[in-house]
């Protein structure tokens, strides 16, 4: 019987799933039975080949089209024989103990749908990565103190019930995580793994599971980043929030972007990204996303 099935999309990333790969098979005297699922974002990388001639046992789906972080992750969720799923980033490593320490966790809270670890850095340090749940006031404080507000965790401390963690890595009940539906595929990337887990309704962290994460980057520089991430959040917040909640989140966060364009501006520095941002507030800014981008892709194949 299998305990947990490991679902990784790997994105143009082969050198690092196959380091997130021998993190998982490298782990003696783990309890948990595992299944691995690579789902594979159309790489052109020779990833998936290299994923094959490494882990044979490594069941390999190769997407004819590129699709979504979470639409992804719903195909290996379709798949998964575990009775809980790791969604795993291709940049994210286990450290041992992690996935035992996980499960036992789900296994003893049958109340609790999603497991979360500690992220670090690869030089072992922290990364921020617990949140409490989004709400309209927390969004407007967020943009009057021009950051992302205060965290669920900090140095050590639990400061408020989780709502979210990122989703880099997530151990969630197969069952609760299907009884929802899985992600929501209208998100492209961003914000998905908050709303899953808001209609999951409870998330715990558990502070001895570590998973180094390489990742974490910022969308400042990105045009398309920046249009899908403004999509994304429209969107949690049509589905989340009130009228007027999203009017005065759309507003703060239009003018927490603005600020920043014109500080950008001043820096000598792209101000672009974050002028997208400010108008992505309120509707589509114009330019393309992701979405577009991998539209494109795929029709230069055909």
């Amino acid at each position: 019987m299998i305990d947990v099935t490991v679902s990784i999309v790997n994105h143009e990333s082969r050198d690092a799933v196959l380091a997130s790969l021998a993190a998982l098979f490298g782990e003696e005297g783990r309890a948990a039975r595992l299944q691995v699922i690579v789902v594979d974002n159309v790489s052109q990388d020779g990833s998936a080949a290299a994923i094959r001639a490494a882990y044979p046992e490594v069941e390999v789906v190769e997407r004819a089209e590129r699709a979504g972080y979470g639409a992804n992750h719903n195909v290996a969720l379709a798949r998964a024989e575990g009775r809980h799923v790791l969604f795993l980033n291709d940049d994210a490593r286990v450290r041992p103990g992690c996935i035992d320490a996980l499960a036992a966790y789900l296994d003893a809270h049958p109340g609790v749908a999603v497991a979360a670890p500690t992220l670090v850095h690869p030089d072992g340090s922290s990364q921020v990565s617990l949140w409490p749940a989004p709400s309209a006031r927390g969004d407007v404080l967020a943009a009057l103190k021009l950051g992302r507000g205060r965290p669920a965790v900090e140095d050590g401390r639990q400061l408020a019930p989780i709502g979210w963690a990122m989703g880099a890595a997530l151990l969630v009940r197969r069952d609760a995580a299907r009884a929802v539906g899985g992600f929501d595929e209208g998100y492209f990337m961003y914000s998905e793994e908050v709303d899953l887990l808001m209609r999951l309704g409870s998330t715990h962290w558990v502070p001895e599971a570590e998973v180094v994460h390489a990742g974490q980057g910022t969308t400042g520089d990105s045009e398309e980043r920046a249009v899908e991430m403004a999509r994304s959040r429209r969107r949690y917040q049509e589905l989340h929030y009130s009228r007027g909640g999203r009017l005065a989140a759309r507003a703060a966060v239009s003018v927490q972007f603005a600020l920043l364009a014109l500080a950008a501006r001043v820096r000598g520095r792209s101000a672009r990204p974050f002028w997208l941002q400010a108008v992505g507030a309120w509707r589509e800014p114009g330019g393309p996303g992701l979405r577009e981008r991998a539209a494109a892709f795929d029709a230069e194949r055909r």
